[in-house]
């Protein structure tokens, strides 16, 4: 059972790397691409997708860990920090948008 926890505990770090990762990405196409963000989001979920699948695969070959305690973990840890990275993209983009109607105002006029 330990060993269970113990696993369950490294895939949520694991999966707080993966949604560091994405919100780093999607920090990056906000601030220099916002029209690219839907191909962001796709991207962003193949990555989360792949990590629960390499984690699943690894799971797999350890004989005395059960892969439910491993996926529920990562599940965790890319589910939970992204409460707050979307607040901090948010926040990112509404700080933009004052910036982003003045050229657009410039543009018209």
């Amino acid at each position: 059972m330990i060993s269970n926890m113990i696993g369950a505990v490294l895939a949520a770090a694991g999966g707080f790397l993966i949604a560091l990762v994405n919100y780093v990405f999607s920090k990056n196409i906000v601030a220099k691409k916002p029209e690219k963000i839907p191909t962001a989001f796709v991207a962003r979920q193949i990555l989360q997708v792949a990590y629960l699948v390499l984690v699943y695969l690894v799971g797999a070959q350890i004989n005395n860990i059960n892969v439910v305690f491993l996926l529920a973990g990562a599940a965790v840890g890319m589910t939970f920090p992204m409460f707050f990275f979307t607040r901090k993209l948010l926040m990112l983009n509404d700080a933009d948008a004052p910036r982003k109607a003045g050229k657009e105002e410039e543009n018209d006029g």
